[in-house]
């Protein structure tokens, strides 16, 4: 770890990084030109810096702003929406799009569901991706790669989250440069045939050809799904059940082609290679070609952040391996990371692109410190023993980071591990066997059922552990704060073991105080939290009075409906709720100086003028508006996801004229009130 601090990459990692973050926060560089004059600037004074001030600290500091300005730059150029060729700057009022599917994602009950790149706005050139819905009476084979021709084309802008603490898919689509999406019917467009040639068209049809090929033997749903989620990188097809599974049982990492699947290919290429060109002197032809086919895979499978990580990375040792320079993993990872982040910025962002780079760092550190616990002395258990420690490393390096994002800890996940680890190595050169087989159209059936048989055990192992769900621990509620907190614990811990040293004693006690410090602030300030929330959800009310760590809910729900609600289930994690209950209807309630008059289908309310009244308005009621707010005078109206769209638009209106204010949650989101 000390070796590390003084790697310069290292150094110039951490300078990107901030830049990357500050201009993803608040954009500060907002054109070109200004890109042009920072840099100018920087350069000026970096000259003047190093002839004038001999000292090393201002050297240090120009040196570490000319690095934040490379992160703050590389993050504007890169994003599509910068661009001058980006199609928003084409739009009018009636446009034609020329749109080229690049990828499919999951479908919903009506319609498919692509990313599609925008190639043409109104016979102008552009760039720049769109959300593409398509109808599922349509059959998508038929335009698979060939340009769509969308008269008149409606881009709808994706609707941000709702409720507070629910995933914003909105934002989530936004950091990858798409920000409409487009529903498209039968008749609503016309094809023209795609000649272009080109490396990710060629991906793309082999991928589907794959795919077509072995749907034509006896595998069941859930096999195909692991397969082509396994070999393919494709997971859309998993089903919900079998992807809570696998999240309970704590193996999900198995499922997304990361640094576990790229090693083993990165050594099925090498050995086979080995085999076809055994000379010493073919043996930098090898590295070459063991280099390309690993890039192809990744590309292959949709370059993710984990297997863009992992290529990147044995590329790095590879390389360094045939230069004799036989550095440090850390080293590797460091420059890879760099390397990446350089490219394709936002990928820092990314989930999968931070958890696999903690549980690489996790195995190099952590996994020495845990397998000089015990010393087996037999050859298998010595490799049991090795295998578990790698999984325990990985587990407690991401241990904190999957709190944060996911809220659950599966105490079962070694067991799962230990199971299907040991045969992945097996599972995935078997299965890339069946692919070559299967795509040449020779596969036979003892292989198809031998392979199937493997994928069904494995799934049943899973969901055996899965089961066991006293042993998952849900709803835990890790702040950022915290969660760094527990990073730096951990790193001086591993110093300590390492090297122990009175001062990291002294830094680690006050580490400790210091959570401790935020989790007796951050329990003062549940205890002292009062609100009142109106929920948005489609066709139905859901209005919360919320006291400490509980919640009473007023809804035309049953209670299991509202369990299952996955905005509530957030929000519930979120803000620590322990507990929810169900009150019986009420028309008026009161909180702090106001009083919120509930007004139902009925539309029956008190007639007489109250004072501070704010009215919600749930289940369409058939209500003369402007008389109720002469005789109320409401301070503002709420209207909820159960009214029809239709009243809601006049009662927008009607505010307006009244100059009465309108809140409405479907494009205002949760009404929230805070004491």
């Amino acid at each position: 770890m000390k070796n590390l601090l003084r790697y310069i990459p290292m150094h110039i990692l951490l300078c990107v990084i901030f830049g990357i973050y500050i201009q993803h926060k608040y954009s500060l560089i907002i054109t070109h030109n200004l890109i042009l004059f920072l840099g100018v600037c920087l350069f000026l004074i970096f000259l003047n810096l190093v002839r004038i001030l001999k000292r090393t600290t201002y050297q240090k500091f120009s040196f570490a702003l000319c690095f934040i300005v490379l992160g703050m730059t590389t993050k504007f150029i890169t994003n599509d929406m910068n661009s001058k060729k980006f199609y928003t700057n084409f739009l009018s009022s009636e446009n034609t799009i020329v749109l080229e599917i690049s990828n499919q994602l999951k479908s919903n009950s009506y319609s498919h569901k692509f990313i599609a790149n925008i190639i043409q706005v109104n016979d102008k050139s552009s760039s720049g991706k769109v959300i593409l819905y398509l109808d599922k009476s349509y059959d998508f084979d038929t335009i698979n790669f060939s340009h769509l021709i969308i008269p008149q084309a409606k881009l709808q802008y994706i609707s941000n989250a709702k409720n507070p603490h629910e995933f914003n898919y909105a934002e989530y689509l936004k950091n990858q440069g798409i920000i409409h999406q487009l529903h498209l019917n039968k008749g609503s467009f016309t094809t023209v045939k795609n000649d272009r040639i080109s490396l990710s068209k060629f991906v793309l049809t082999l991928r589907k050809q794959i795919q077509k090929s072995l749907k034509k033997y006896s595998f069941s749903k859930d096999q195909l799904a692991v397969t082509n989620a396994l070999l393919l990188g494709q997971r859309q097809d998993l089903s919900s059940e079998l992807k809570e599974n696998y999240t309970k049982a704590g193996a999900i990492h198995i499922l997304a082609i990361s640094g576990l699947h790229i090693g083993i290919v990165c050594y099925l290429l090498n050995f086979l290679l080995t085999c076809l060109l055994p000379l010493k002197k073919s043996k930098y032809l090898r590295v070459v070609l063991t280099l390309i086919l690993l890039w192809f895979f990744a590309f292959f499978t949709g370059m993710s952040a984990s297997v863009v990580r992992a290529t990147t990375m044995f590329t790095f040792i590879m390389i360094g391996n045939q230069i004799k320079r036989n550095q440090p993993v850390e080293f590797s990872l460091v420059s890879s990371m760099l390397c990446i982040l350089l490219v394709e910025p936002m990928f820092l962002f990314d989930i999968g692109f931070q958890l696999s780079y903690l549980a690489v760092f996790g195995i190099i550190w952590i996994q020495p410190l845990l397998k000089k616990l015990w010393t087996p002395r037999t050859f298998f258990l010595n490799k049991f023993w090795k295998l578990t420690t790698v999984s325990m490393a990985a587990q407690i390096s991401t241990l904190p980071i999957s709190l944060y994002y996911f809220h659950q800890f599966p105490s079962l996940f070694l067991i799962a591990n230990l199971f299907i680890i040991p045969c992945i190595g097996f599972i995935l050169s078997l299965g890339l066997i069946v692919l070559i087989l299967a795509y040449c159209e020779i596969l036979p059936e003892f292989l198809v059922t031998l392979y199937s048989s493997i994928i069904s055990w494995m799934n049943l192992i899973i969901s055996k552990v899965a089961s066991y769900e006293d042993f998952i621990f849900s709803h835990i509620h890790l702040p950022f704060r915290n969660m760094i907190l527990y990073y730096i614990i951990m790193l001086i811990i591993i110093s300590l073991l390492k090297k122990f040293k009175l001062k990291l004693l002294f830094i680690l006690l006050g580490c400790i105080l210091c959570l401790q410090s935020l989790y007796i602030f951050q329990r003062h300030e549940i205890k002292s939290q009062q609100e009142i929330i109106v929920f948005h959800k489609n066709k139905h009310s859901l209005i919360g009075i919320r006291n400490s760590n509980s919640i009473d809910l007023i809804s035309n729900l049953d209670s299991l409906a509202i369990s299952k609600l996955k905005f509530f289930d957030a929000y519930k994690t979120k803000e620590n709720i322990k507990n929810h209950t169900k009150s019986s209807k009420k028309e008026v309630i009161g909180f702090l100086n106001y009083k919120y008059l509930i007004i139902d289908s009925l539309a029956i309310y008190p007639k007489k003028k109250l004072e501070n009244t704010i009215v919600i308005l749930k289940n369409s009621p058939k209500l003369n508006l402007e008389r109720l707010i002469k005789e109320i005078n409401p301070k503002l109206i709420i209207s909820d996801g159960s009214n029809y769209k239709s009243y809601i638009k006049r009662w927008s209106e009607i505010c307006a004229i009244q100059k009465t204010p309108f809140h409405n949650t479907n494009e205002d989101g949760a009404y929230i009130l805070k004491k």
